[in-house]
């Protein structure tokens, strides 16, 4: 039991982000009589707090790289791939880093919430509150997609072990909430960031953008694997919404590699995961993206005869590689230790030069972002609601024909399916290409986009029959054994 309270509740001192001016403040989200929450200072170094968790690989590569893997693009995680977890052999870092991003949530809106009017005016209050609220169904988002049922019905009863107090040894102990209940709670934190947030300002932080953005996600992801027809048509109004009334410096870049050279500034981005510049960016990267890709994901170079540079794919390589988008996303990239000055061919979108080149670069190159959400995402969802909605091929396609034609470099040419088939391939195949290794969204693609009669991760694993219970991971074992009341997962005891 101590270890779980220990990991929850002691949270070491984190870096200072400098990019705004609340967090020039020391980040906090541990409850100390030192800390308190007291004043209009501290609560918003208690918010930056929660921005501050995300720094570590399980909010970046780790997480996207697994679910790459599981949809059956990569190995670069055969347990992944295979879905051959249990709740005994798969770690509990992931699980670990989203419970405590959840409680520097919970310290924060606890806090804010709870200071007088003497110390802060009731609009900048509801302000901070709604941030925290969208940082929580943020947090919440991705436990849902990786340790629950969120594709199932209201009443599956494997959903959220949620948590909105602060931890402590009072109530460690806590029973999961069913799917329904799940969705509400992250509903309901959404709703009222909509309504309470400013309008997006700068990608390194939540906005009002965002929350419509990311509820319009979770509603498509689930709806989309079940045909949900009110919720896909609540989506399509939420994508609609943002793509109609948003600031103009949130908008695409012409040249695809001034987006990933210009990284978290790119004003692609609707919301991204930001690197203080401490001389820790290499670290806070995490592995899979500074060092893996690099030293082992990629296709060793020179290639030998007759051989094929792949970047680590093994399924979808014949249609990656023919899109223009491929030389740019793609490249060699130099072996990331100091005496490894091997080149590997690999996704250098997210892998940057490597870690040992990137630290050597004059000036430094260690721009490690996370991609949690970009514009072209809003044209692709689009697509895909309006085709799941009664759109013909020609209007479900007309965003996506849009967003390559904004994309002045490389030149996209416009696609034009002659049937729904056809469409439904273009948009599978448009959002893997366009968003790959950036943010997980090739995995839920791959489960409610169908070839064949069958969903797309059955054809890229090669006829391997999807085990649905197998979709989610399981719950970790030091959880399990440590609170009575939590029940895991079907078949992944």
């Amino acid at each position: 039991m101590k270890k779980i309270i220990y990991t929850l509740l002691l949270f070491g001192s984190i870096s200072i982000l400098s990019c705004k001016d609340y967090l020039d403040i020391q980040p906090i989200h541990n409850l100390t009589d030192a800390n308190a929450i007291k004043d209009m200072a501290t609560a918003k170094a208690a918010i930056g707090g929660i921005y501050a968790s995300f720094q570590n690989d399980d909010w970046s590569g780790a997480l996207y790289v697994a679910q790459a893997s599981k949809a059956g693009f990569v190995r670069f995680s055969t347990r992944e791939y295979d879905m051959s977890y249990n709740q005994t052999n798969i770690g509990a870092a992931s699980w670990t880093a989203f419970y405590k991003s959840l409680n520097a949530a919970n310290f924060a809106i606890s806090g804010v919430s709870k200071l007088p009017d003497a110390a802060v005016n009731a609009n900048d209050k509801n302000v901070l509150i709604a941030e925290g609220r969208c940082l929580r169904a943020w947090v919440n988002a991705n436990i849902l997609w990786n340790y629950t049922h969120w594709w199932a019905d209201d009443t599956d009863p494997y959903g959220l072990l949620y948590r909105d107090e602060v931890a402590s040894l009072d109530n460690i102990r806590k029973a999961r909430i069913n799917v329904g209940e799940s969705y509400k709670k992250i509903y309901d934190d959404l709703d009222f960031a909509i309504a309470n947030l400013s309008d997006f300002s700068s990608p390194r932080y939540v906005s009002k953008q965002f929350a419509k953005a990311l509820k319009a996600k979770l509603l498509l992801y689930r709806a989309g694997y079940k045909n949900i027809s009110a919720d896909l048509q609540s989506a399509l109004g939420l994508v609609n919404d943002v793509l109609a009334n948003h600031p103009a410096s949130f908008a695409m870049e012409a040249n695809l590699a001034d987006v990933y050279a210009n990284s978290w500034d790119s004003k692609e981005n609707l919301f991204v995961r930001y690197l203080e510049d401490d001389g820790t960016r290499s670290s806070k990267g995490g592995y899979y993206y500074t060092y893996y890709l690099s030293q082992i994901g990629g296709t060793k170079l020179p290639l030998p005869i007759g051989g094929v540079a792949t970047a680590g794919l093994v399924g979808g390589f014949d249609w990656f590689s023919a899109d223009p988008r491929w030389p740019v996303v793609t490249g060699p990239v130099r072996g990331a230790e100091t005496w490894d000055a091997s080149m590997r061919y690999t996704f250098k979108k997210v892998a940057r030069l490597g870690r040992y080149a990137g630290q050597v670069a004059s000036p430094p190159d260690e721009k490690y972002a996370a991609y949690y959400f970009r514009y072209p995402e809003l044209y692709l969802m689009k697509a895909e609601l309006l085709a799941r909605t009664g759109a013909t091929p020609a209007q479900a396609i007309a965003p996506i024909n849009e967003m390559r034609s904004k994309r002045v470099t490389p030149v996209l040419p416009a696609l034009n399916p002659a049937n729904a088939d056809q469409l439904m391939d273009m948009i599978f195949k448009e959002i893997v290409t366009e968003t790959f290794l950036e943010n997980g969204s090739e995995f839920f693609a791959a489960l409610r986009f169908k070839t064949n009669g069958q969903p797309w991760i059955v054809s890229l694993k090669n006829g391997k029959i999807l085990e649905e219970n197998k979709i989610c991971r399981p719950i970790p074992d030091a959880e399990i054994v440590n609170n009575p009341l939590m029940v895991q997962n079907p078949d992944l005891k």
